[in-house]
């Protein structure tokens, strides 16, 4: 079988070795965007290992890339990692047409950035979603459903990691059920919820509306790609990177966002909804990344706040 892999490195990494181990690997295709200099170390590896690699933009998918697919004449196309829709014409071109690799359960997490939401949300599990690929995002038949526990203080980039890890040994089994169109199962007409990519409002920290464990799940969720959950101290953004609940019976009387506890040697602690504690561990600010030790000593103390945005600080200092 030939198979022409789609991909963002290292995503999918081990599906590039096992198509290439097994001698089924005919090509690698890049997304020439924003990322292009990191896929250029990528397609330079690939091209030394004899495999002939293809750049894909707006562009030049509907009218080049077709002539170039056609001529390449491959069984089956694997996607994993691409943000440019793929117009119909194209997909009809392998014999067995283009399979997409979902870091989500379909059609509940739909959308670009499924892991981002399923860790903010607070899931316990995920799904790595194998489908055929259709005119729309996402709504294909589905071959394979893997689920992914995701444990307790996991960040998107550990569970991506692991699900990345996970993506040679199911590639060999889609291999083996795209022949059989009975293999293939329709998507659920229930449930069904199309996650946009997030936005700055979906990576801000809420310190009135959020409990202490919804905002270690949104900083969790924004670990590594947004570089942290945003928040607001003496007016600057600053990112918070990681936080522990502190195990301690509720306190009352404090604004959520309140720094209660900022010591040298002991860290920085702030006060959430219904009284319960975080302790921040892992800040990124101008002064850099540092530990929450290390922010106190830039003359962070108790009774400052952390706030939702530079207007309420203000505001706060104000009043």
């Amino acid at each position: 079988m030939k198979i022409i892999l789609i991909g963002a490195f290292p995503i999918c990494l081990s599906v590039y070795k096992y198509l290439s181990k097994n001698e089924l690997l005919n090509a690698v295709c890049f997304e020439e965007s924003a990322g292009q200099n990191t896929n250029n170390l990528w397609s330079s590896l690939i091209q030394k290992e004899g495999y002939e690699t293809y750049n894909i933009n707006k562009q030049n998918i509907h009218i080049d890339f077709k002539k170039w697919l056609i001529k390449k004449s491959p069984d089956l196309v694997i996607v994993c990692g691409f943000s440019i829709k793929i117009p119909k014409e194209v997909l009809s071109i392998p014999t067995y047409g283009f399979l997409n690799i979902h870091f989500g359960k379909l059609p509940e997490n739909k959308g670009p950035n499924p892991l981002f939401w399923s860790i903010k949300q607070g899931k316990k599990e995920t799904i790595i979603t194998i489908h055929k690929m259709d005119k729309d995002w996402d709504t294909g038949n589905i071959l394979i459903e893997q689920p992914v526990p995701i444990i307790p203080g996991e960040t998107v980039g550990m569970v991506n990691s692991k699900m990345s890890n996970m993506l040679g040994e199911l590639s060999q089994k889609a291999i083996e059920l795209v022949k059989k169109p009975s293999n293939y199962k329709p998507q659920s007409d229930h449930n069904k919820n199309y996650y946009h990519r997030p936005d700055e409002k979906d990576t801000t920290i809420s310190w009135e509306t959020q409990t202490a464990d919804e905002i270690e799940q949104l900083i969790n969720a924004c670990n590594p790609k947004y570089g942290g959950a945003t928040t607001y101290y003496q007016g600057s953004p600053i990112k918070i990177i990681e936080v522990s609940p502190v195990d301690s019976q509720p306190i009352f009387g404090k604004t959520a966002g309140e720094i209660v506890h900022a010591h040298p040697q002991e860290g920085l602690y702030v006060y959430c909804k219904y009284g319960k504690i975080l302790r921040i561990n892992i800040i990124s600010s101008d002064a850099g990344v540092l530990s929450g030790v290390k922010f106190v000593h830039l003359g962070v103390q108790q009774g400052h706040y952390f706030t939702n945005n530079i207007a309420y600080k203000q505001r706060s200092v104000v009043s």
